[in-house]
């Protein structure tokens, strides 16, 4: 059983970004998890990670003698808009970018990151977690005041916060089974780039929803569990995240987040192993704030189907993860989230 052991890696489940339950303040490595179940392998790895938005609650539409009343920020304003154009909600907060929700409007994010895990003596583990994001943001139309505009698309790309974190390994060893309890600390560092500018006339910055860095701490105390027994076992686990303000007065809400998996390990070829999984995935964060006022668009609950796969062959791995929303209660009318997708590649080694 302990070759077996020797020889695999199952699921490394993250969040995907901050903030995962906001409209588009998605997660980097939002209350991130790591966990294998190989003992005594450190590794270096390489993933892709795809997060994508699009669709509301529902669509705003009114007569087009009506005139249009904005919040800014979520407050009345006695600006109105040039002409006669239906009621939009200020999406995001903070940059004078009025949207009239469309089917057509999406987000997409894409991450590639860079992973080195160390484990030491069989009970300490630590991550180092370094992302470089491709934020990407489309708006059938929107009202840069006081021009109308379509067909909008605004993309940032930079790097990302860096992810430090530690974890305490536990092993409880029964006649047949296996159990791990990991209870760690993990913590964002604001080194990520924060204040990118636009191209536009006004240079100004994208808003802190878009940009790949926070420039804000965050710190998420979490904890891991497996249970193993026969080549098949279930993962679970918690955490919470607390941030700091960080880039143009912006303070990421704290979020809570869950996930549970079952997998089954079969053994494909002389040094091929098969761990499918299944399982649920669960987020939910508080609003956010912008100069100390709550974003009534940011914040929510959600929950996730995923399913998995990891093909390890002697010192690789290939690790696939698929989510889909099967629930969702967002704060207002947010642009809904839809699927995730990652792909990670994972060479293991032994200090």
């Amino acid at each position: 059983m302990k070759v077996i052991y020797n020889k695999i890696f199952v699921l490394s489940l993250f969040c995907f970004s901050f903030l995962c339950i906001q409209k588009s303040y998605a997660c980097d490595s939002c209350n991130f998890f790591e966990y294998s179940l190989l003992q005594n392998k450190s590794y270096l790895g390489v993933f892709y990670r795809y997060r994508g938005f699009n669709d509301y609650k529902s669509y705003t539409s009114v007569s087009p003698s009506a005139q249009s009343i904005l919040t800014y920020p979520q407050q009345l304003s006695t600006k109105l808009l040039p002409g006669n154009y239906p009621i939009v909600m200020h999406e995001p907060e903070g940059n004078n970018l009025y949207v009239k929700k469309s089917k057509e409007d999406f987000e997409t994010y894409q991450t590639i990151e860079i992973r080195g895990n160390i484990t030491v003596r069989n009970k300490w583990n630590f991550t180092a977690v370094l992302p470089y994001e491709f934020n990407k943001v489309y708006y059938e139309e929107y009202l840069d005041l006081p021009n109308p505009t379509r067909d909008t698309t605004l993309f940032v790309q930079g790097w990302g916060d860096l992810t430090l974190a530690g974890d305490y390994i536990w092993l409880i060893y029964k006649q047949k089974s296996r159990h791990t309890i990991r209870p760690g600390f993990a913590i964002n560092l604001p080194t990520g780039q924060a204040l990118i500018k636009s191209n536009n006339e006004s240079d100004a910055y994208f808003d802190p929803i878009i940009q790949p860095g926070k420039k804000a701490f965050a710190f998420i105390p979490r904890i891991n569990y497996q249970w193993f027994l026969n080549n098949q076992g279930v993962n679970g686990g918690v955490s919470y995240q607390l941030s700091t303000e960080g880039a143009q007065n912006y303070q990421a809400g704290n979020s809570f987040n869950a996930y549970a998996i079952y997998f089954h390990q079969f053994q494909a070829g002389e040094k091929i192993l098969l761990a499918p999984n299944a399982g649920f995935y669960y987020e939910a964060s508080q609003k956010d704030l912008w100069q100390g006022l709550e974003q009534n668009l940011t914040g929510g609950k959600i929950a996730f189907a995923q399913i998995g796969l990891d093909l390890n062959m002697t010192q690789t791995t290939l690790n696939l993860v698929y989510q889909h929303p099967i629930s969702q209660n967002l704060n207002g009318n947010q642009i809904l989230h839809s699927s995730r997708l990652s792909v990670g590649i994972i060479r293991n080694f032994k200090l």
